[in-house]
Parts: structure tokens; C-alpha cells; sequence
């Protein structure tokens, strides 16, 4: 596995990890908060790749 596709796959687990969690605490998900707390743990993340990851855990349309 190539250094790019490991980091896809620790951003796209750590966002499904935030968005498990803020389901479980908040009843809702919005992808531009979890986009923003991405970006702020330092990961280059965008809404797309955001929305991608939580449609794939039935979280958003």
C-alpha cells in the first residue's frame, strides 16, 4: 500500500471514527462540523470526501 492510499484510509477512518461517535453523542451528524474538526486535527480532508465516508455508514444522503 503506497504512502497516499494509507493516508486516505487513516483519514477516511478517522472521520467515520468522529462521525460514529458524534452520532452516538448528538443524534446528528453534519459533514461541514466534522469536515471542520478534520481540518483542525490537521488532516487535509474536503465536505466531498466527508460526505462519501458518511453516506457509506447510512449517516447522509
Amino acid at each position: 500500500m503506497s504512502a497516499r492510499n494509507r493516508a486516505a484510509r487513516e483519514r477516511q477512518t478517522f472521520i467515520a471514527r468522529l462521525a460514529r461517535t458524534m452520532h452516538r453523542q448528538q443524534g446528528q451528524v453534519h459533514p461541514a462540523e466534522i469536515a471542520r474538526i478534520t481540518v483542525c486535527a490537521g488532516m487535509k480532508t474536503n465536505h466531498r470526501e466527508v460526505r462519501g465516508v458518511l453516506t457509506r455508514l447510512h449517516l447522509h444522503r
